[in-house]
């Protein structure tokens, strides 16, 4: 390689400073992207489809074209609800047995305790619809339809907190930072359109 140099000494003809360089620069990736999203746009009409996704759609026809996934965090207990626990409420007050702790770990509430007594619910439950579902005596309405409902009791989860329990309940690993639900929906079915997102997340900032 051979270098060349410039004894002039003021500044090369054409040359241009820093400010100039990033702007003629920026331009020039402002471009690249233009380009770039009319091709998709292109694309995307030519085919009159949006994004599949890996999948390519669902293997069956879906009854549902959309859904609004609700996730109430800090909601009643389970055992408030749907899950009817008469043995729990004959041992009401009792400690709780070995058998069932089997040496887990206790939350920082519960840690310092000197008992541990089981606490059965105090509200009365029915069964209810054709399916015969147990329902609470809080839920009167929602006991009405529970046909239309899909009771899922067989969840388990190693987390003893909150928090790590809601992670693992959104993105299937206690640990922060893995693809959500709505993520992995979209990156299987894709989406029906290209300028907005598939799946937003709502969270809520501070308290009160």
């Amino acid at each position: 390689m051979i270098a060349k140099t410039c004894a002039c000494a003021g500044p090369l003809p054409g040359a241009f400073n820093r400010r100039e360089l990033l702007q003629r620069v920026g331009l020039g990736l402002g471009g690249i992207a233009l380009g770039h999203l009319l091709d998709s746009a292109r694309a995307f009409g030519a085919t009159g489809s949006a994004d599949r996704g890996v999948l390519g759609g669902p293997h069956f026809p879906p009854r549902a074209r959309r859904v609004i996934y609700l996730f109430m965090s800090g909601g009643p207990s389970q055992l408030e609800t749907f899950d009817y626990k008469p043995a729990l409420a004959l041992r009401n007050g009792q400690e709780l047995p070995e058998s069932v702790r089997m040496g887990q770990r206790l939350t920082g509430m519960s840690g310092n305790q000197a008992r541990l007594p089981l606490a059965g619910s105090i509200f009365q439950f029915r069964q209810h619809g054709r399916s015969g579902a147990w329902v609470s005596e809080l839920l009167p309405h929602t006991a009405g339809v529970v046909d239309e409902l899909a009771i899922v009791r067989s969840m388990f989860t190693e987390a003893i907190n909150h928090d790590p329990a809601i992670t693992f309940f959104q993105t299937g690993s206690q640990l922060s930072g893995r693809p959500s639900l709505g993520a992995w929906v979209h990156y299987g079915l894709g989406s029906d359109n290209e300028n907005l997102p598939a799946f937003v997340v709502l969270i809520t900032k501070g308290k009160g």
